[in-house]
């Protein structure tokens, strides 16, 4: 174990309560009611395809998606709450005292990935940064964490990825990456496909400890 992996949104910050609401919001434009689940089985996608996936399933105009995403994102950063999740400073310190790396993987845009990094002091924690804007698939594809490992010039099976949803678990699968899912958005049942399924970031923590 060489590189420790994390997603963003329900692992280092509390934030798909709020790209929730934005999601909602948005489509209560449109009549159109949906719960948590549904977009939390989806994260990992990008924002357009994630606006496309909706069109889609509630028989929407294909063109309204850039209407649908401006939406959502004016409604999310009047309600976007900025906090990290208990024990994250637990575990990156100790991935840190052990000399390994550690890197940010995505389906969130840049701009929005950094700029919340800033906000919490966090921009220097990570060797690297992989986001939507860096990639051509995004998750379940295992590009995005095949990257990462790239550039930190690791190979994938010395990898272990921290992530919240079923997109993101398989995409680390599929890049040949062992995988920690934790409870974060979903249940357990959501989440079989992990290799270990944690409760919060402290479990997470001592099952990093296990495979040290």
């Amino acid at each position: 174990m060489k590189a420790i992996l994390l997603d963003f949104d329900g692992v280092v910050i509390r934030s798909m309560e709020d790209h929730f609401e934005g999601w909602k919001k948005a489509l209560e434009e449109y009549d159109i009611i949906m719960s948590p689940e549904e977009l939390f089985v989806l994260e990992g996608s990008g924002l357009e395809d994630l606006a496309h996936q909706f069109t889609r399933k509630y028989n929407l105009p294909f063109d309204e998606a850039p209407n649908i995403i401006r939406k959502k994102c004016d409604y999310y950063n009047q309600i976007k709450k900025i906090e990290f999740y208990p024990y994250l400073m637990e575990l990156l310190n100790w991935v840190r005292e052990r000399e390994m790396r550690l890197g940010l993987v995505t389906g969130g845009g840049r701009d929005r990935v950094i700029s919340t990094l800033d906000t919490l002091g966090f921009s220097d924690l990570f060797d690297v940064i992989i986001t939507c804007d860096d990639v051509f698939t995004t998750k379940p594809s295992p590009e995005p964490y095949l990257k990462a490992a790239g550039i930190l010039e690791i190979d994938p099976e010395d990898c272990v990825v921290i992530e919240n949803a079923p997109l993101g678990i398989r995409s680390a699968k599929a890049a040949g990456m062992r995988c920690i899912a934790v409870t974060t958005t979903l249940s357990p049942m959501y989440l079989k496909e992990a290799d270990i399924v944690s409760e919060d970031l402290d479990e997470a923590l001592n099952a990093l400890k296990r495979m040290y």
